[in-house]
């Protein structure tokens, strides 16, 4: 039996196909339940803040995952532009109580965007948004001694690429160690408070024969940090 509890989010999505009474649905993706079987731990998914923390408390670390929601602008100092579902709200108080007990936390794409604001930094559209093939694979520069460099253990990873935003105004407590050839920020680090993150999707590893199952160590160590943390 595990002994490994890891929190995460639902994420929503507006099924056109569905019936209206059906339409409006919250979900997780199904690598995640992948992951957890092959890896041998239990997820808390988080719905909404109702007694979150009780829930929380019983769990060993946080990841972030992506969602097709926007983040409201005024988060990072924009102009109030609420999106149909406001789902930072909720995400920044589960950041909030990981970071504060000092728990492991991994964000992957809305989640990677979603801890630099949290710290103080903000986001924007691809500058070059033509040339920024989303929805493709593209190449990252990666950093000696950085977690993702733990994971391949090259100066080069190639990664898929499903966003249109990037981090900007990065703050000082976390450190950028990949970049695309073109300066998009592709993870970021905050070892010694044990915060992680990919703009790319790693968890597609447990699925897609496109993404290298190298990707799932990302896990494999995550889950790793939580037991020492624990």
């Amino acid at each position: 039996m595990s002994d490994m509890n890891i929190a995460t989010l639902m994420r929503y999505t507006g099924n056109k196909e569905c019936e209206p009474y059906f339409n409006n649905q919250y979900y997780i993706m199904h690598d995640y339940r992948i992951m957890a079987e092959k890896l041998d731990f239990s997820f808390a998914v988080i719905l909404n803040g109702c007694d979150f923390e009780r829930v929380c408390a019983k769990c060993d670390g946080l990841i972030i995952p992506g969602s097709g929601m926007s983040i409201n602008p005024k988060y990072y100092g924009g102009e109030d532009k609420p999106p149909k579902i406001d789902e930072y709200t909720l995400d920044s108080a589960l950041i909030k109580y990981f970071y504060e007990h000092g728990k492991p936390i991994f964000g992957i794409c809305g989640g990677h965007q979603e801890l630099n604001i949290f710290f103080g930094g903000a986001i924007k559209l691809v500058d070059d948004l033509d040339n920024h093939q989303v929805l493709s694979r593209h190449e990252a520069d990666v950093e000696k001694g950085s977690f993702v460099h733990d994971v391949f253990g090259t100066d080069k990873a190639d990664v898929n690429c499903y966003h249109a935003w990037e981090i900007c105004n990065i703050p000082d407590c976390l450190k950028v160690v990949s970049r695309t050839p073109d300066g998009v920020a592709e993870a970021i680090e905050w070892k010694e408070k044990n915060i992680f993150a990919t703009q790319w999707h790693p968890e597609r590893s447990f699925h897609d024969e496109r993404d290298s199952v190298v990707e799932q160590k990302f896990f494999e160590n995550f889950l790793q940090r939580c037991r020492e943390v624990k």
